[in-house]
C-alpha cells in the first residue's frame, strides 16, 4: 500500500505539472548532469574563445568533470553570452548553469554553487600615472569607476556602499579600452582578466596597477537555485576529486605561468 501511494503521488505530480500548471515543478522535473544547459562569457583566462574554440581554466575543469561523470559533452555545448544575459538566465531558467561565477554570500541565496575552481580578487585598477592612493572604500567616492554590468566588480562595490560614480560596460574588452581611453579614473574587475584583455587590445598592462583590493573570493559554477541537489552533489564530488588529485592545479598552472 505504501509503495502504491508513492507511485500515485509521483504520477499525480506529473499530471499536475503537465496538465494543470504547464510548468516544471522541481521535484517532478529533476535534471541530470547531461541535461543541464551551460552558459559562460568571455572572461579570460578562465573562459574565452580562441580561433573559434572555447578554452580556459574553468572550461578545462568542466570538461574533466564531465569526463569523470561519464557525460558526453564538450566545450562546443557551452553557450557564450554577455555576462548580464547569462546571469539572468541562470536566475530565471531552471537547468541553466553559469561559469565562472564569483561566490558570495548574497549569490548563495540565488544559486546552487559548485566550487571552488580557483581563487580570485576583485580589485580597483588604475593608471600608474594617476598616482591614486586608496586605503579604504570611502576614498573611491570622488572617482568614476568602470564596471561590467551585473559583474562582481559592480556588485561588490554596491554591497560595500561605495558612492563613486559607476560607468557600465558590457564586456572586459570594452572595459579596458574605455580605461585606456580615459573614460573613467579606474575599473573594478579581476586583475588576471584585465591583463589578458589588455594584451588582446595592445594596451601596456605595465602602465596600470592595483590600487585597492575590494574583495577576495573564489570562482565556481552557479546553477539555477532549483537544480536537483543530487545533480549539484555529483558535480561537486567530481570537482572535489579533481582538486584532490592535482588535476585542477595542473590546469591552472598552464594558464597562469
Amino acid at each position: 500500500m505504501e509503495m502504491l501511494t508513492r507511485v500515485v503521488v509521483r504520477w499525480g505530480r506529473r499530471v499536475l505539472c503537465v496538465g494543470f500548471l504547464g510548468v516544471c515543478m522541481p521535484l517532478a522535473c529533476a535534471q541530470s548532469v547531461a541535461e543541464l544547459q551551460w552558459v559562460t562569457e568571455e572572461y579570460a583566462p578562465y573562459n574565452f574563445t580562441e580561433n573559434g574554440q572555447l578554452r580556459g581554466i574553468s572550461v578545462e575543469v568542466l570538461q574533466q568533470m564531465w569526463d569523470r561523470l561519464g557525460v558526453e559533452r564538450t566545450a562546443s555545448d557551452v553557450q557564450v553570452l554577455p555576462w548580464a544575459r547569462g546571469y539572468r538566465m541562470a536566475q530565471e531558467q531552471q537547468g541553466v548553469c553559469l561559469f565562472s561565477t564569483t561566490v558570495t554570500e548574497a549569490r548563495k541565496q540565488m544559486f546552487a554553487f559548485v566550487e571552488p575552481i580557483i581563487e580570485t580578487q576583485v580589485t580597483i585598477i588604475a593608471p600608474i600615472a594617476r598616482g591614486l592612493n586608496i586605503s579604504a572604500v570611502y576614498d573611491l567616492a570622488p572617482l568614476t569607476i568602470g564596471v561590467v554590468r551585473e559583474d562582481i566588480g559592480e556588485q561588490a562595490l554596491l554591497e560595500e556602499g561605495v558612492t563613486a560614480s559607476l560607468s557600465r560596460a558590457d564586456s572586459a574588452r570594452s572595459l579596458v579600452r574605455m580605461l585606456a581611453g580615459g573614460r573613467f579614473d579606474a575599473i573594478s574587475y579581476e586583475m588576471n582578466t584585465v591583463r589578458w584583455n589588455m594584451t588582446l587590445e595592445n594596451i601596456d598592462a605595465n602602465a596600470y596597477e592595483t590600487v585597492f583590493i575590494v574583495r577576495d573570493g573564489v570562482l565556481g559554477i552557479a546553477c539555477h537555485k532549483d537544480t536537483d541537489p543530487a545533480t549539484v552533489g555529483q558535480l561537486q564530488e567530481a570537482l572535489d576529486a579533481l582538486i584532490a588529485d592535482g588535476t585542477v592545479a595542473s590546469i591552472q598552472a598552464r594558464y597562469l605561468q
